[in-house]
């Protein structure tokens, strides 16, 4: 089952009082920095599977074909993103194997039986789009991206 919500951006002028009071343009901030090039981002609202249809690749599927449709046909989408609690360990390796990025963590996101509990707010970039990096931290990927494959290319397999 899942839950994909496509949502635009608003412009600085059409941002309310009530929304930077509450916050609701945060995550906006963080992920989309330039959002005239970038007018939209999807949310994985819900992804999950029964207990026995887990490792099916079903998840998989579901996230690369929202990819594949915001790749192909959202020019303007900047961020595919999610909230995972912290204790999901299975759906954390699913989405850093996707390409998400961990941006930050978010106390108290989600309450369960009257307990609250910790989330990360996840990203995966399209189109451009560096959301919450910064130009160190993309040079740093780039440089540690070529040292590992110099390395693998330097030194043979056994």
């Amino acid at each position: 089952i899942g839950s994909f919500l496509p949502s635009n951006i608003p412009s600085s002028k059409h941002r309310s009082t009530l929304d930077e009071k509450l916050g609701r343009d945060e995550t906006a901030r963080i992920l989309i920095p330039d959002p005239t090039r970038h007018s939209q981002m999807f949310y994985i609202m819900t992804l999950g599977t029964t207990r026995e249809a887990r490792r099916s690749g079903l998840g998989s599927m579901l996230v690369d074909k929202v990819a594949d449709l915001i790749l192909k046909e959202r020019q303007g989408c900047g961020a595919l993103y999610l909230h995972v609690i912290t204790y999901n360990e299975g759906a954390i390796r699913l989405y850093e194997r996707l390409g998400f990025l961990r941006v930050k963590q978010i106390k108290d996101y989600y309450t369960i039986n009257s307990v609250n509990y910790d989330c990360y707010l996840y990203a995966r970039y399209f189109h451009g789009n560096r959301g919450h990096k910064t130009t160190f931290d993309v040079l740093y990927d780039l440089a540690s991206s070529i040292v590992q494959k110099l390395s693998h290319a330097l030194i043979p397999s056994s």
